[in-house]
């Protein structure tokens, strides 16, 4: 599985008349009342995003990948009372676009459970130890028809290029007027100074700020400014 990759292209999920889109709706998948309070917490934080439920037996999770309604369905691999694999091939067998919106949590990079996820079309794998925001990130990725990988076996599994794999990828759930604004945003422009760059109300530039943040699985305005001058934006990328 390639570590950030797109099977479709994606539409944004744009704000319409100043109407913000329903949330995200996300089950976890796991037999751990921790990690259900972990996951629970992480996603308290992104009001995009909302966890709808859980399953902690085969029955349960099998069920939840034939409901349409579930937007991304989180699986600890880790799980002892359900057979992982055998789960995904259910679900491929009655409902392939269930796979696909599986993202699996996993202690381990080398998990030969992560081959058959990418052979049946997963959404993909995060490594537990990832900071929360990198799983905000790639639950919003795989909604949007991505696939997420963990590094080739016998690669670093920390390392920062891989990060700035999956958020370069994040960057094309980005509107032209988003990244317009994100570009903005890391001159170190305020809200009124963008709307007037822009020529748009500074009602607009707080909406598109945002929404870039969710998007990008980031909590405030220097979170962005900081991706921004990690993957070198504000001196190529946009600099039309």
């Amino acid at each position: 599985m390639t570590e950030a990759q797109s099977d479709q292209n994606p539409t944004s999920g744009d704000v319409i008349d100043g109407e913000r889109p329903e949330p995200l709706r996300i089950f976890l998948i796991d037999d751990s009342s921790l990690v259900h309070a972990g996951l629970a917490h992480v996603l308290r934080e992104y009001p995009d995003l909302t966890l709808v439920g859980s399953a902690r037996d085969s029955p349960a999770a099998l069920e939840a990948t034939l409901d349409s309604s579930l937007d991304v369905l989180v699986i600890n691999t880790a799980c002892r009372s359900i057979d992982v694999v055998n789960l995904m091939h259910r679900a491929a067998h009655y409902s392939g676009a269930g796979v696909s919106r599986m993202l699996l949590l996993t202690n381990d990079a080398n998990n030969p459970v992560h081959a058959e996820a990418d052979k049946l079309g997963a959404g993909g794998v995060v490594l537990a130890w990832e900071e929360p925001q990198f799983l905000v990130s790639a639950i919003r990725l795989v909604s949007g028809g991505y696939r997420i990988g963990v590094p080739d076996q016998g690669e670093p599994d920390r390392t920062p290029s891989r990060r700035q794999s999956v958020r370069h990828t994040a960057l094309d759930l980005l509107t032209l007027r988003e990244r317009q604004v994100l570009k903005l945003l890391a001159r170190g422009m305020k809200n009124a100074e963008i709307a007037g760059e822009l020529v748009v109300s500074e009602s607009t530039v707080k909406t598109h700020v945002q929404n870039l943040l969710i998007k990008l699985g980031l909590r405030n305005r220097a979170s962005a400014v900081a991706v921004a001058y990690e993957l070198g934006i504000t001196r190529a990328e946009w600099a039309g």
